[in-house]
């Protein structure tokens, strides 16, 4: 299932709204006229080239045609304005679909055609375009240009006047149209297939993708607002000259496409304003100015690819990472007293091969179980079982690197499945236990069978829980679990209050005074686990797994939510199973993802019975 929340549901409102807001009170605080004027041409340079974005970083399609779009909107508002004398609000608006038209004639030939090639016949339009200008000089005004072309004016108040502050607002407008276009594209069922054929071809085109029609609304769509920002520059400048056609342009549009980043709207729209303000910094230099433009886009060609966007990202996750770490050290210390209460033992530190741990022991020498919880959960989750279990049986359980109150770890190399088995390995160790029963939970439960395939003699019994087996990963994902937004979050790195909700709600309990501290852990949780879980799932070696429970070669149980919002219960219960408690999967009635938490008795009942059950005789 495809989560896409509308925009004002995201975590880019905040920062789109603050980000306008400063542009809006700019020439309130700036009264400069130079300063407007730099600000006004990167707004406008801001809309083409992320308007560029659509058709060549999200779309694929190496169009260099790009500014000819740009320049055929000048032309139309010059031809219209000043040489028929169409109002000038109407010959912008009419720049717009005049472009796209001329965006459709060049997708025409490129249609089939891929890398190179289009560059070449993109190129070749380009220069066509500017032939047509030069040789039909009683229209165009040929080398020379159209000069003095209308001003844009709102009863009889002409946006030249003070200080172009009416260009400047305008301009300011048709960004913020321009990007939310470009973002309702994007989210269409036009988007994903504009994205999808530029990730697969031909798998797009397998699953019925059109790629001529496709291809032609990128290129329509990209020339939208590039035509309409050429109207409005050229009622701006006053000026429509076929030098817009050169090398400097398409070089300015382009550095801050690649400056800024490709396939990402918001990144040419940070470039632009990075690029004319630099642009303009250094134009004293001369030749030199050029040069330290090209020396800037090799620099982030080599060590920024992703661009000033990729930069900005890589801050946001050093903040979000600082300060769920800066969390988990507070609340080390903080909430010591109460976590030790919900599970009646002592806390204690333990150092593993991925960082450290928080660990919970009830010691003795009772059979051990070891517990391992679900994503963006804690320990404490399993604090009905510690209860209940305790007397017979010594209990173990510890927070996931990045959650809890554990260390954060390297992404890369600790937040997989086979790291937190290796975890689990290192506390069982450091806590010199032998033989236990392990109970997993969601992801917890994808790390016990981990844990035990790597040597099912060395337990004692597994059991799992909101967990579907997977044969495959990741044709198998799809089957055991019932697509839902809530579980598509269990791999989104950055959560809104929302979705922190909304995923609190479903993946570990619905909100009560009780589940509170469940809710809170989410905020902590260190957001690359879950990223970096779901995206290195198929590097686990699934059929292994699946090979244990079908030889039976270690006592077994699923003890699932009869009302579990996420997993699919046919698709578990026709799994083979070789040596399973009550011989099928089984379900708590009423129970949700986490029924050991919202119907514990129930569970607990059943989980007592698989203990008995799996006893030797």
């Amino acid at each position: 299932m495809r989560y896409d929340p509308p925009f004002h549901k995201t975590n880019g409102l905040v920062p789109a709204v603050a980000a306008v807001a400063v542009l809006a009170a700019f020439p309130l605080v700036v009264e400069a006229a130079y300063l407007r004027h730099i600000m006004v041409l990167a707004l406008v340079f801001a809309v083409v080239a992320a308007s560029w974005d659509l058709s060549l970083g999200f779309g694929g399609l190496l169009n260099f045609a790009h500014i000819a779009l740009f320049a055929v909107g000048i032309y139309t508002y010059a031809i219209l304005a000043k040489t028929l004398g169409l109002n000038p609000w109407l010959a912008v608006l009419a720049a717009g679909p005049v472009a796209m038209i001329i965006a459709v004639m060049i997708a025409l030939p490129v249609l089939r055609l891929d890398g190179v090639y289009v560059i070449l016949v993109t190129l070749a339009f380009s220069q066509l375009v500017y032939q047509i200008i030069i040789s039909q000089a009683d229209i165009t005004g040929g080398t020379s240009g159209m000069v003095t072309l209308p001003v844009l004016s709102v009863g009889g108040y002409r946006f030249i006047k003070d200080g172009k502050i009416g260009y400047y607002y305008t301009a300011l407008l048709l960004l913020v149209l321009a990007c939310a276009f470009l973002y309702g594209v994007l989210r269409s069922r036009w988007g994903r297939a504009i994205i999808a054929l530029r990730d697969n071809k031909y798998a797009a085109i397998a699953r019925g993708v059109p790629e001529a029609r496709t291809r032609a609304l990128a290129l329509a769509a990209s020339a939208l607002f590039t035509g309409l920002a050429g109207g409005f520059y050229a009622s701006y400048v006053r000026v429509a000259s076929p030098d817009i056609l050169g090398l400097g342009t398409l070089t300015l549009i382009l550095s801050i496409l690649l400056v800024g980043g490709t396939a990402t709207i918001w990144g040419p729209v940070a470039g632009a304003f990075l690029i004319v303000l630099l642009s303009e910094a250094v134009a004293d230099y001369g030749a030199w100015r050029d040069i330290l433009i090209a020396g800037l886009i090799i620099a982030v060609m080599i060590f920024y690819p992703g661009g000033l966007w990729g930069l900005i990202q890589e801050m946001r996750e050093l903040a979000a990472n600082t300060i769920s770490a800066t969390r988990a050290t507070l609340h080390r210390r903080k909430g010591k007293a109460a976590r030790e209460a919900l599970l009646g033992t002592s806390e204690k530190m333990v150092q593993t091969r991925h960082g450290v741990v928080a660990v919970a022991d009830t010691g003795g020498s009772c059979p051990a179980i070891l517990m391992i919880h679900g994503n963006s959960a804690c320990k404490e989750a399993f604090t009905h079982q510690f209860t209940t279990f305790s007397p017979d049986h010594r209990l173990i359980a510890f927070d996931l690197p990045g959650h809890g109150v554990s260390d954060n770890a390297d992404p890369e190399k600790s937040y997989n499945v086979s790291a937190y088995a290796d975890v689990a390995e290192d506390v069982l160790k450091a806590c010199g236990v032998e033989r236990p029963y392990v109970l997993g939970w969601s992801l917890g439960g994808y790390v016990a069978l981990e844990l035990t395939a790597r040597d099912p003699g060395a337990f004692r019994g597994l059991a799992i829980t909101g967990t579907s087996p997977l044969n495959i990963v990741p044709d198998d994902f799809a089957r055991g679990y019932d697509a839902s937004s809530h579980l598509v979050l269990a791999g989104k790195q950055y959560f809104t209050k929302s979705e922190e909700r909304a995923y609190a709600g479903a993946a570990t309990a619905p909100f009560s005074d009780e589940s509170a501290f469940l809710h809170r852990n989410i905020g902590r949780t260190d957001g690359r686990t879950r990223y970096y879980m779901i995206t290195k799932l198929g590097v686990v070696d699934w059929p292994r797994q699946m090979r244990m429970l079908r030889d039976g070669t270690i006592p077994f149980a699923i003890l699932n939510g009869a009302d579990d919002p996420f997993l699919d219960h046919v698709y578990i219960a026709g799994l083979p199973y070789g040596r399973i408690w009550s011989g099928k999967p089984h379900d708590i009635a009423n129970g949700l993802h986490a029924p050991f938490f919202n119907k514990s008795r129930e569970f607990n009942d059943a989980f007592a019975g698989f203990l008995t059950w799996s006893r030797p005789e």
